[in-house]
């Protein structure tokens, strides 16, 4: 008796390893990052992090926000600094769309609708949305710069510094958005403002 895997099982598991680790081009990797920092900042950070050559670390994976992978990223070698600043505008950039979509569904709950009304104050939201856009445009052309083999160096530094702060305003929008009972100890939000702070002063 044998227990080999059939074909399809064998594409399968090839096709959950290369989605478990980071892909090579940085495009491609600012992408999977992005995505996963909109579901879960801390969770993309070690996994990102990682992925460019930081040291895993198991008493980081149980912290619920982005302190838990600094860690991996201090294990960074120096020659791997540009990958991971690339990587923390990704992350930016999930927190960034994770604030508005919870700002958009607050609102929506509760019937907000666009004009002239100043008890919420959606253009605040537009706003912040439009700087997480302006930032990802930044973020995949830096990133585009890399894989081409151009000097890189001065771009990824500029998209994370823009990225970061957009992700911090359109966080502080959310919050505006919501009001003080959305900023809960604990919430997403609370989360959320902590990790854009954390982004603006990590690898410096």
């Amino acid at each position: 008796m044998t227990f080999d895997f059939t074909p399809e099982q064998k594409t399968l598991i090839s096709t959950a390893r290369n989605a478990a680790s980071l892909p090579q081009k940085a495009t491609d990797a600012v992408l999977v990052i992005e995505e996963r920092a909109s579901a879960n900042a801390a969770e993309a950070a070690r996994f990102g992090f990682e992925g460019v050559g930081g040291r895993s670390n198991t008493t980081a994976a149980l912290m619920p926000g982005l302190e838990g992978s600094e860690a991996a990223l201090s294990s960074i070698p120096e020659s791997h600094r540009l990958r991971a600043k690339l990587i923390a505008a990704a992350i930016a950039l999930g927190v960034g769309r994770a604030a508005v979509a919870h700002a958009v569904a607050s609102m929506k709950k509760g019937d907000v609708k666009p004009g002239p009304d100043t008890t919420v104050p959606h253009w605040a939201l537009a706003d912040g949305a439009t700087e997480v856009e302006a930032a990802r445009m930044l973020t995949y052309s830096a990133a585009q710069s890399l894989d081409r083999g151009d000097r890189a160096d001065d771009l990824i530094t500029r998209a994370l510094e823009y990225a970061s702060k957009a992700a911090q305003r359109a966080v502080d929008a959310a919050i505006r958005v919501e009001g003080a009972s959305g900023y809960l100890k604990g919430g997403l939000l609370e989360r959320l403002s902590r990790d854009a702070r954390t982004l603006q002063v990590i690898l410096r």
